[in-house]
């Protein structure tokens, strides 16, 4: 699948719209338990090797770049956004990191060099192509190198009538436990509306990308689950109950 330039456009602006609220969000987890939780997460993953030439896709306000610049790796951030790439800036300078930010779609950028790891947070779902994305991806590594996906099946309730009726009741019980959505209706509406016409609306994830990345040719490919409950708040735990988030680790 292929977006036009009015398309990109609408993309870009759902998210520049959305820079003010993920800045505040990712605030909270550098300044919170969660930093030092995701931490754990991805030193674990990574095996605690140093200095890797990493590149963050749709960095957002940048926690996982800040974050693995702390850790000590060459941290390349891109995003489409011009709204998300300012607050990824502006939050590279608060925290003291040196990372190389770049204002990109993901099927534009032009690497200047390999990868050790290719990384992204709740960004696939978002991919109008993700085959040729994850294609590209592969060609960017260099020998021995990694990508994680982390992701949910988080608008597969959009196509699918049974996980339909499971978010429902989800939302239910997590606005009783006092959940209060971060974007507005008309935002969240705009949202589900770009969802439709993406591919990965209408698939079962981690499933369907551990085959796609095995067809292109990563030599080992493995999803992780349930590390996720204590990075979340009790009302989102309810709210995401039926949809958690996966990682997927995948090894050229």
């Amino acid at each position: 699948m292929t977006i036009n330039k009015q398309q990109l456009k609408e993309h870009q602006d759902y998210w520049d719209k959305g820079a003010d609220i993920y800045d505040g969000i990712i605030d909270n987890e550098i300044m919170n338990d969660s930093y030092g939780k995701w931490e754990a997460i991805l030193s674990k993953l990574l095996k605690d090797k140093p200095s890797l030439k990493i590149l963050d896709v749709g960095t957002g306000p940048g926690f996982f770049s800040i974050l693995l610049s702390r850790m000590g790796h060459q941290v390349t951030a891109i995003d489409s956004s011009p709204e998300m790439i300012a607050k990824a800036n502006k939050n590279a300078i608060k925290y003291e990191c040196d990372i190389s930010i770049i204002q990109s779609d993901i099927l534009d950028y032009k690497p200047t060099h390999s990868f050790d790891l290719i990384i992204s947070r709740n960004v696939t779902w978002f991919l109008p192509n993700p085959v040729a994305v994850y294609e590209r991806w592969h060609s960017w590594l260099g020998e021995c190198g990694q990508v994680i996906i982390f992701d949910g099946n988080w608008n597969l309730f959009l196509t699918d009538p049974k996980e339909a009726a499971l978010f429902k009741l989800a939302m239910q019980e997590a606005i009783a436990a006092g959940y209060v959505p971060y974007r507005t209706e008309e935002e969240i509406s705009e949202g589900d509306h770009i969802a439709l016409t993406l591919p990965l609306t209408y698939v079962k994830r981690p499933a369907w990308d551990i085959g796609l990345l095995t067809h292109i040719g990563f030599q080992q490919v493995t999803s992780l689950h349930g590390f996720d409950v204590e990075l979340q708040s009790r009302p989102e735990q309810i709210l995401n109950k039926y949809r958690p988030m996966f990682a997927i680790v995948a090894d050229k």
